[in-house]
């Protein structure tokens, strides 16, 4: 019988995971020269890629990314590159990571691993060379949202569409950049087959409602 993969570990007065990014010390100087951060889930996924020679990688210690150590982030570098568990967990974590990241203005590309590996087993399962390639072929974090929205409700039926709809536009409501929400809408809307004027007006209409979902009455 094995245990959890991460076992959190008790918060102290001078120790609060959420405002603290671990390996951030060691990694400050390669993020700035390589001018991109990785960022993994767990320490031990840290601690593999780190000793294979990517030494630009930070891990939120397994908990919710939150605002202070996007904060805490900013002050090195705005480009991420995320790279977290691939079970149902880490998508959802990774999810909201993405969201806190774009409201404030990051470029943000996300990594998926063949073979469903987290990045600890998979640096030591295939090698450096392998997780390297694997991070050049970093995907948009819109293209990533778009797909993770096409294997959750397979867009087949209109009442399929409205709930991967229901799935982005919160993510498309976080982008401060008009021109990037535009692009962002105009993708989703061609590779959910749904009609691209259509959905930049339930876009407008739920920003306008202050509204996160669109209504299955309108597609």
């Amino acid at each position: 019988k094995t245990g959890p993969k991460y076992l959190n570990s008790p918060e102290t007065p001078l120790y609060t995971k959420g405002q603290v990014l671990f390996n951030l010390d060691k990694a400050k100087q390669a993020i700035r020269q390589y001018e991109f951060a990785l960022l993994v889930e767990g320490q031990m996924d840290c601690i593999s890629v780190y000793m294979a020679g990517i030494t630009n990688v930070l891990a939120t210690s397994g908990t919710a990314f939150t605002e202070a150590q996007v904060r805490l982030l900013a002050r090195h570098s705005r480009q991420v590159v995320v790279n977290f568990d691939p079970d149902t967990a880490g998508a959802n974590a990774a999810e909201k990571s993405i969201a806190l990241l774009i409201e404030e203005g990051f470029s943000v590309k996300v990594v998926t691993l063949d073979g469903g590996l987290d990045p600890d087993r998979y640096v030591r399962e295939r090698g450096t060379p392998a997780y390297i390639a694997a991070l050049r072929g970093a995907r948009r974090h819109s293209d990533y949202l778009i797909e993770r929205a096409r294997t959750l409700f397979p867009p087949v039926t209109p009442d399929a569409k409205v709930k991967a709809l229901n799935f982005l536009l919160p993510h498309m409501q976080h982008i401060p950049n008009r021109i990037a929400r535009d692009e962002f809408a105009a993708d989703a809307a061609q590779k959910l087959a749904i009609d691209s004027a259509l959905l930049r007006q339930e876009l407008k209409q739920a920003a306008f409602a202050r509204r996160s979902d669109v209504s299955s009455k309108t597609m």
